[in-house]
């Protein structure tokens, strides 16, 4: 049942045993992978639910159960929670009772058991098909997003999504904005045979409807995450704010290029502009999932070309040695991704040496939605060769 303390609410609470230690007083929080969060980005969110635990149950500690396929997320949530000022314990949902080497460290014990937290009511989150929070959630971290954008990250076709999208229109827990247009881009004029080609009309314009999530929408978000509906959370977002872009609708549409290009691939979840504490890259789109059998990052990089051949083999190099680091810190393998022109690719080929047989690298032009080369582990597939 779920308990509140102050207006932080917990999953459920219990009194662990430890002789001869005596007894914990431990809150629980479920946490679900597949709920639109990247973890370091759920972490935040639940460290500002410890502050309160802290000042009002002295010597608590949080027990984190992570209901997920794999192991990545949890040993991730587990990595970033060692500096949360109580024990912790993060293991996965199937956890009966975590042991005491689980915390990080030693939680405070009493002779007997506390008395229970008072119980608080299930929240309220809209009466939604699944599908139609999974898209809430995806908007309430983009802020804003194209409907193919939305089908990506919530892993499904486009036709389920503008279904989805428009029960959330109907409930006010998102607004379509349809009239929404750019100027076409003025173009070169070339004369072929005295012949005008290629020069725009330039009352030409271009319509982009998109979804955007209100207020209300942003509540039920935050409370499906087991979070106060007012809580200020905007860790939520994006690492970074990015502009409308070809190099975003690229990187939006991560999930589903992986699951169009490698059929085999299972693709669990993912998320865009990723932050990893600690790490100094943030890459544009991450995924977890399996492929040929093992836990596996989808690790995306996608080069617009804007710098020199020098600059962009420098950052490829730091970019893949971090993902690799952090792969193999964590015990699963990466396949790493670059999408960039063709000339990118080239500019990028010495920078991509050096590969781990947990490790596969492969290169693409953004424009081949849908096709990747066939990974190799341990080897460099481009798309160029």
């Amino acid at each position: 049942m779920p308990v509140h303390v102050g207006t932080s609410v917990f999953h459920d609470w219990m009194a662990i045993e430890y002789p001869p230690a005596g007894w914990t007083d431990t809150f629980i929080f479920s946490m679900q992978p597949d709920a639109g969060l990247p973890p370091d980005d759920y972490v935040d969110g639940l460290k500002k639910l410890t502050w309160q635990l802290t000042k009002l149950r002295r010597g608590a500690s949080l027990w984190v159960k992570v209901d997920g396929p794999g192991v990545w997320y949890a040993r991730e949530v587990r990595r970033v929670m060692r500096s949360a000022p109580l024990s912790v314990a993060v293991t996965l949902s199937d956890v009966t009772q975590p042991n005491i080497e689980s915390f990080s460290f030693v939680p405070y014990t009493i002779q007997v058991p506390s008395s229970p937290p008072p119980q608080a009511e299930q929240w309220y989150l809209g009466d939604l098909p699944k599908n139609a929070l999974t898209c809430l959630r995806v908007l309430a971290r983009l802020g804003s997003g194209y409907t193919v954008e939305i089908a990506a990250l919530g892993g499904f076709g486009i036709d389920l999504a503008r279904k989805m999208l428009r029960i959330l229109v109907e409930k006010e827990y998102a607004v379509y904005i349809g009239d929404f247009v750019k100027p076409a881009k003025p173009r070169q004029m070339i004369l072929i045979n005295d012949i005008e080609i290629g020069r725009s009309n330039p009352n030409e314009k271009k319509s982009y409807p998109f979804w955007q999530i209100t207020k209300k929408g942003t509540s039920i978000a935050l409370r499906s995450w087991g979070l106060p509906p007012d809580y200020y959370f905007p860790e939520r977002k994006e690492f970074r704010t990015p502009m409308d872009s070809r190099h975003r609708r690229a990187y939006r549409k991560w999930p589903a290029w992986i699951r169009k290009a490698w059929s085999h691939a299972e693709v669990w979840t993912g998320w865009t502009e990723v932050h990893i504490k600690g790490l100094d890259a943030t890459p544009d789109a991450l995924a977890w999932g399996r492929l040929n059998g093992s836990e596996t990052l989808f690790w995306l990089e996608a080069e617009s070309g804007h710098s020199s051949r020098q600059k962009i083999q420098k950052e490829i190099s730091r970019r893949l040695f971090l993902a690799t680091a952090y792969a193999e810190s964590l015990k699963v393998r990466l396949v790493f991704v670059l999408l960039a022109m063709p000339w990118v690719q080239e500019a990028a080929r010495t920078a991509l040496a050096g590969i781990p047989d947990h490790v596969a690298v492969v290169t693409s032009d953004w424009n081949k939605f849908g096709w990747l080369p066939v990974v190799e582990w341990g080897k460099v597939r481009l798309e160029i060769d």
